[in-house]
């Protein structure tokens, strides 16, 4: 069985056409400069990045495949493989931007065509930066849970609650939320979707100093009035953020997938190991080490393939079923394991942030920090539970957000 991808000649066409302008638009030594982690850009990095964003949302290559009434490039999946493919290859500008990937599937299946019209172009031509802010201290996991209020008011909806764990330390363009708009109906009946301006008076943020870095934010709401046009669905939106938050969680479990050509990481370390010394000898002379590289590439190759399946999946309008969750859950099992791998080889200097000692000019030392964090969308538990409902094993059976507006099972 062939597992790989092959091209069209007008693909390898776009390809180049893509690689020459990366070299362009890409600072020369950018890649060698950029810090890994988004909590170290400065505020001119940042606008940078906005800008790379931009720019890339104007050649229609930010969201290739969507249709050019709602702002994306309107090419075929097969173009946006090529692109996505050649973005992954580069360290490309990170402006932690969600809205592409969570906010626009959602308001396809449930947004009005005016709010489509009113927020699609920002997002797909990389005009707007939108963080999605469901977490909340008493509510990650078990989201049904929320406490943040929404109370009609005329032509408004007042908003109080706090989200944690939330976008960057920079600021957003717009805010995709979920609040309580019907406190006395049933579980998951109570909960609407909402995008707020964040410059409306009462929403406010705190940086986050978390171990795992990405300079997340807690972000308030004190009495912030939002249109009641701002619902996504508009007023027949009510008391269907549930099923609409579905529509999101359901690609942030895996189902969108995952398209590269290599996993960096290991490739990296990988070339790495045959120059670093110790004992006299290449750290990848030692059949120990060997051996745990041998696996970690092996094991990178299985992740790869499921996330190409599901960016298949994906892009031909398939739904993933139980195939999204294991998506997610190799990632949250792979990436722990990873991290030990590491640290085994190279001891305590993989966590080293001195220029002078740090592997892979800090790449290593990020990776252990982030790699242990498995909670966002939800933890490993979760993934298997998601599973069982998909594959028809659970007790409990999950409801969740078809692509016509409608539900499965």
């Amino acid at each position: 069985m062939d597992f790989e991808m092959h091209y069209t000649p007008e693909q390898e066409a776009l390809r180049a056409e893509v690689r020459a302008w990366l070299d362009a638009n890409l600072p020369a030594g950018f890649e060698e400069t950029v810090p890994w982690d988004s909590d170290d850009y400065t505020p001119e990095m940042y606008e940078f990045a906005k800008d790379f964003r931009h720019k890339l949302g104007q050649k229609g290559w930010l969201a290739a495949s969507w249709a050019k009434e709602y702002g994306g490039g309107g090419m075929t999946s097969a173009e946006q493989i090529v692109i996505d493919e050649e973005l992954a290859k580069r360290i490309v500008p990170n402006t932690g931007d969600l809205g592409i990937v969570w906010l626009a599937p959602a308001l396809m299946v449930w947004g009005t065509e005016e709010q489509k019209q009113r927020w699609m172009p920002l997002m797909l031509k990389g005009e707007k930066i939108v963080w999605q802010a469901f977490t909340e201290p008493e509510a990650g996991s078990d989201l049904a849970s929320l406490q943040m209020r929404a109370v009609e008011d005329g032509d408004h909806w007042v908003l109080n609650g706090n989200k944690i764990f939330i976008g960057t330390k920079h600021y957003p363009d717009l805010i995709y939320t979920l609040a309580v708009t019907d406190p006395e109906a049933p579980r998951h009946q109570n909960i609407s979707a909402f995008v707020i301006d964040p410059a409306t008076p009462g929403v406010s943020w705190t940086p986050l100093d978390l171990a795992m870095g990405g300079g997340k934010s807690s972000i308030f709401f004190e009495d912030a009035r939002v249109p009641k046009a701002n619902m996504i669905g508009g007023e027949g939106g009510r008391g269907k953020g549930w099923r609409v938050a579905q529509s999101t969680l359901e690609i942030e479990h895996g189902g969108g997938g995952r398209i590269v050509e290599r996993e960096p990481l290991v490739e990296r370390f990988i070339q790495y190991c045959k120059t670093a010394i110790r004992h006299g000898q290449p750290l990848a002379k030692d059949p120990a080490v060997r051996a745990k590289l041998g696996e970690m590439y092996a094991r990178s190759q299985v992740g790869r393939l499921i996330g190409v399946r599901n960016y298949d999946m994906r892009l031909r309008g398939e739904r993933p079923g139980f195939r999204g969750p294991q998506f997610a859950l190799w990632n949250k099992l792979h990436n722990p394991w990873m991290v030990k791998q590491i640290m085994d080889i190279t001891g305590p200097v993989a966590a080293a942030t001195d220029p002078d000692f740090r592997v892979l000019r800090g790449r290593v030392e990020f990776h252990q920090r982030e790699g242990i964090v498995t909670h966002p969308g939800g933890t490993p538990e979760i993934q298997k539970v998601i599973m069982a409902q998909a594959l028809g094993l659970s007790r409990a059976t999950a409801r969740t957000a078809a692509p016509g507006g409608g539900e499965h099972n």
